[in-house]
């Protein structure tokens, strides 16, 4: 036998066997696969408190093969326990893989909830070494397990949906009152004790309604869905509203109008809508340049919060008065309508500091300024400063020139 041949008879016998180990690692779903549940990604979760403990509902991405539009899927699993902890743990037995939430971006606590200190419901998650301290927070009415389990109107999963209505634009416009896991913390740890988290609805899309889930967690062995397109019940998201806190325990919402005063004051705005009304007419007022100002200072023995507003303004919408055509003056705003978005700024303002003195809830942080640059003040009101305390206001719109 010849060098040549016997090199043939090698090459085909490796060729054979190369063939046999390639069909026994595919078979045996080792050929560069991965495990469908080790590849789930874990984007959001739920929370709800049960008579038995809490119920957490995990839902994970899952990657599939590119197949065009609508082939993007996601799984929604509910676990049960006495712990948060715990009923992790039983989602861990129901699908054979253990969410480590490192890439969980999303933690939303139920209506049943506020029955509870809520840094005794999260503490898992501020304890857990890979859920990351960047992850949005909020509330939401009724069940968190029936709120992820929406279907948004653009086929995606819930939590993205959510996450955009609680989204940095959104803050930064203040219509929405986002934080995440680190603020909520600091907030609540600060001399204030105060805390505050969006509130998350949903509308059935076309419906015209608002629809909520039922109040409370139920539980749920889990299951899977696969998401589809929107359609007439799709739901749409909102975090208009916010919840606040103070030592961790629920105290109360804050409307549409307290949430926008808290906005403005705790966040930095780019650009926000006022609608107000003067001499009979609607207006809708863009600011823009926002910047707010607290101070606090002591007079007649008596904590003074000093608030300062500016805002540059320009009319977005009139009713029946549309902007002069031609008129090299037409993006001037009236002094009477910029007088009208001050008092309603001021209106807001004033209720938001209402709900605080009423709650004993010190979101906007005054005991915290107190001890910040006033220790004295500090120690003498600390348990008195919101019951005495004496806001005024200074503020000024001007028009875009």
């Amino acid at each position: 036998m010849t060098k040549a041949t016997r090199m043939q008879k090698v090459a085909r016998a490796a060729f054979i066997l190369l063939i046999a180990a390639m069909l026994f690692l595919f078979f045996t779903n080792d050929f560069g696969l991965v495990d469908i549940h080790k590849a789930s990604i874990v984007v959001a979760v739920g929370v709800d408190v049960t008579e038995e403990g809490y119920d957490v509902t995990a839902q994970a991405a899952i990657p599939t093969p590119a197949q065009g539009e609508g082939s993007a899927a996601y799984t929604q699993v509910t676990g049960s326990g006495a712990t948060v902890a715990d009923a992790v743990d039983d989602i861990n037995a129901k699908t054979g893989f253990y969410p480590k939430l490192a890439f969980c971006n999303l933690v939303v606590l139920g209506e049943s909830c506020a029955q509870k200190d809520i840094f005794t419901v999260l503490d898992y998650f501020y304890r857990n070494d890979y859920v990351p301290l960047t992850a949005l927070v909020g509330m939401c009415r009724g069940s968190a397990k029936e709120l992820l389990g929406q279907k948004p109107s653009d086929g995606g999963m819930s939590s993205s949906a959510i996450q955009r209505a609680m989204s940095e634009e959104l803050k930064n416009s203040a219509n929405a009152s986002t934080v995440n896991l680190k603020l909520l913390a600091q907030d609540a740890g600060s001399p204030s004790a105060s805390s505050y988290m969006p509130l998350i609805e949903f509308s059935q899309g076309g419906s015209g309604g608002s629809t909520t889930a039922s109040s409370g967690g139920s539980k749920s062995s889990g299951g899977s869905s696969q998401s589809s397109g929107g359609g007439e019940n799709s739901a749409e998201f909102t975090c208009l509203t916010t919840a606040a806190f103070t030592g961790g325990a629920f105290v109360g919402i804050l409307d549409e109008d307290m949430a926008f005063a808290l906005n403005i004051l705790r966040s930095e705005i780019r650009l926000a809508v006022v609608n107000c009304v003067y001499d009979g007419e609607n207006y809708t007022v863009g600011l823009k340049n926002d910047s707010s100002e607290m101070r606090m200072e002591a007079e007649a023995g008596a904590p003074v919060l000093k608030i300062k507003y500016r805002a540059l303004a320009n009319v977005q919408a009139a009713e029946s008065r549309p902007a002069a055509e031609g008129s090299a003056n037409s993006h001037l705003v009236k002094d009477g309508v910029l007088q009208s978005v001050a008092d309603t700024i001021e209106s807001r303002m004033s209720s938001l500091m209402d709900f605080c003195v009423q709650n004993g809830c010190d979101l906007v942080g005054v005991k915290k300024m107190l001890y910040q640059r006033r220790y004295n003040d500090y120690l003498a009101f600390k348990d008195t400063a919101l019951s005495v305390l004496k806001v005024k206001y200074d503020i000024k719109i001007e028009s875009v020139r």
